[in-house]
């Protein structure tokens, strides 16, 4: 059974308080994104795809400032969720069950926000929901191509397809079969590896030919806004 991290709840709690604090009868999107800058899971992956915090504390501030109209007249009133941050949060849930983990932290909430949310101050700061998954799979935002062989020398390369928790089953399997000419069985097989030990081997080749495959694969996530990643490593 899912649950939230223990960090999580005390978030959830804090963006709850933000909008008493605030006589808000709503914990809406905004809150809740200010309560995520102070949990470690999610901070982390902002400071990873360089957003300045405080900067974004500061806007949500004066956002927040912003919604007088949903002041509560009496004090003692508890704020509930708005519909939009239940979705949200029920997204996340969703997610983590579907590839068998245990644990919904303030990371894969922060993720649906993004998706949920095109147009937030993470935006502005050049944070997407592309940044924020890489990151949360890979421990960057950013994928730096292998280094070409010393000049003279002969080496083969295999190309690796490496595991994350978004890109879908079914893209990972016509990656396979389009760019490594696999049958479907053959493709399936591998595709259940990567996901179940963390990577996989699809071909080994030349350096430039083995490169190439990488590029073609990465651009082609890229381009489908998921984050597959295919690297080289000498064999």
């Amino acid at each position: 059974m899912v649950a939230f991290s223990s960090e999580f709840e005390q978030t959830s709690h804090r963006a709850l308080a933000i909008a008493k604090e605030r006589r808000h009868a709503h914990a809406m999107l905004d809150h809740l994104l200010l309560a995520l800058t102070d949990d470690p899971d999610a901070a982390a992956v902002m400071r990873g795809c360089n957003v300045d915090i405080e900067k974004l504390r500061r806007a949500l501030g004066l956002s927040l400032a912003d919604l007088g109209g949903q002041s509560v007249i009496n004090g003692d009133v508890e704020p509930v969720a708005a519909s939009e941050v239940q979705e949200v949060i029920h997204q996340a849930v969703t997610h983590v069950q579907s590839i068998g983990r245990e644990v919904v932290t303030g990371a894969h909430v922060l993720v649906e926000i993004l998706d949920r949310w095109p147009s937030s101050f993470l935006q502005e700061q050049g944070m997407t929901r592309y940044d924020a998954v890489t990151f949360l799979s890979h421990g960057t935002a950013k994928h730096t191509a292998a280094p070409a062989p010393c000049e003279g020398v002969t080496a083969t390369f295999k190309v690796l397809l490496l595991n994350d928790d978004y890109t879908p089953m079914e893209f990972v399997v016509h990656v396979l079969e389009r760019f490594f000419e696999l049958d479907r069985e053959t493709a399936t097989r591998i595709m259940l590896h990567v996901h179940n030990h963390g990577s996989a081997e699809c071909g080994a080749y030349p350096h430039a030919e083995a490169a190439a495959k990488v590029k073609e694969v990465m651009d082609f996530a890229r381009e489908h806004q998921h984050l597959l990643r295919c690297v080289l490593l000498v064999s």
